[in-house]
């Protein structure tokens, strides 16, 4: 009863918090999957994972994942060409509104130019 108690508190105050980054029904996990999906193709057949992997496989949350969107960008431009790249960043970045606060997402202007 008490963590149930406490994981209600602690939801409850993600909420109020306006700077807060809040998971909705578990996307985080989502969002993790997709970025791993998009570098997953491009993997050099070692036995060690890229650095990348490693860092998207333990982001803690949402913002975490938030910021290694750029490094994917980088590893993916080389490998699938900078407008492919850009529409798979895209797509994942979309994934992220609702749980990064609003004034943090980019316009979907600038989304929709690639």
């Amino acid at each position: 009863m008490i963590r149930i108690l406490s994981q209600f508190t602690s939801s409850f105050a993600a909420l109020l918090a306006h700077s807060t980054i809040v998971d909705l029904d578990g996307r985080v996990e989502d969002i993790r999957d997709a970025m791993l999906a998009a570098l997953a193709p491009h993997l050099v057949e070692t036995d060690k994972l890229p650095e990348l992997w490693v860092k998207i496989s333990r982001a803690a949350d949402a913002q975490g994942l938030w910021y290694l969107r750029s490094e994917l960008l980088g590893h993916l431009s080389p490998h699938q060409g900078e407008r492919k790249a850009y529409q798979t960043l895209a797509l994942i970045t979309e994934m992220f509104r609702e749980i990064v606060p609003a004034e943090q997402m980019p316009k979907p202007s600038r989304l929709n130019r690639w």
